[in-house]
């Protein structure tokens, strides 16, 4: 062949070896561990697990530890069989060797490790099982509808205000307006009579003959539209006092979910 023959063949080739993935090496160093190549196993899985981890499967990593550490134990090399299995079952928690698959030797090794490991591996199940509660936890606020709710709180005396006073207080912007409205007309009535009543008056207090009727007629309207405005004031306030409320609600707002150490369930409600 010649030279410039192999140099086309590398050139080929290059490319090949050198976009081999770290998924493409497992693969290879299954097959090495399939014909016995345990070295060749070691070999190849080590640079995919430290320093750095390149594989980015959890099953493809865990299977690379229990290949290294078959691998590992298989060349009578126990110090770093147990290393690895040590890895995989701190991985693993509940990794186990194939009976099957791996002779008894191997499987009772790894057992034994599994047993030394026992509380650590217990604690790490908690701790899982802990994250499991913490992220439910998570999802069932993340449904919950917060909303907060801004309050006022009333007065009394703004309940003995007439005028309505105490019905807009209370959130009953009606019946206030209702009030306000009749009030101030009788009031107005009142008032304006009063004047024209006083505007027909001589310069001696007493009012012309021509004026005696319509004079009179005045007095009756200013005194009757006086006391129906007094009446309306008494009946708003005793109706403001008879309907109090300690709090009217001001407005809602929708919250985002609370925090995973908040407390409550369904509506949570807040008042300000």
């Amino acid at each position: 062949m010649t030279r410039l023959a192999l140099w086309t063949l590398a050139a080929i080739a290059a490319p090949l070896v050198a976009h081999a993935t770290p998924e493409d090496e497992l693969r290879d160093a299954e097959n090495s561990y399939l014909y016995g190549d345990y070295p060749g196993v070691i070999a190849k899985l080590t640079p995919l697990v430290e320093p750095d981890i390149l594989l980015a499967a959890p099953e493809d990593l865990a299977r690379a530890y229990e290949l290294l550490g078959l691998s590992s134990f298989f060349l009578d090399r126990t110090d770093a069989a147990r290393g690895w299995f040590e890895r995989l079952i701190r991985y693993r928690p509940d990794a186990r060797l194939n009976p099957v698959l791996v002779p008894p030797p191997a499987v009772s090794f790894f057992d034994d490790i599994r047993a030394d490991l026992a509380d650590e591996i217990a604690a790490m199940r908690e701790a899982i099982r802990q994250q499991q509660r913490e992220e439910a936890e998570r999802r069932r606020r993340a449904s919950l509808l917060q909303i907060r709710v801004e309050t006022r709180v009333n007065s009394r005396i703004v309940a003995t205000v007439p005028f309505g006073a105490g019905q807009f207080q209370n959130g009953d912007t009606g019946l206030g307006y209702l009030f306000l409205g009749t009030e101030l007309a009788a009031t107005a009535t009142s008032i304006g009579c009063y004047l024209a009543f006083v505007d027909l008056r001589q310069s001696n207090h007493l009012f012309a003959r021509a004026d005696a009727e319509r004079a009179e007629a005045l007095r009756s309207a200013y005194v009757w539209s006086g006391a129906i405005a007094l009446a309306l004031m008494v009946g708003g306030v005793v109706h403001a006092w008879a309907t109090f409320v300690d709090e009217a609600p001001l407005r809602e707002t929708a919250l985002p979910p609370p925090a995973l150490d908040g407390a409550g369930d369904g509506f949570l409600l807040w008042r300000f």
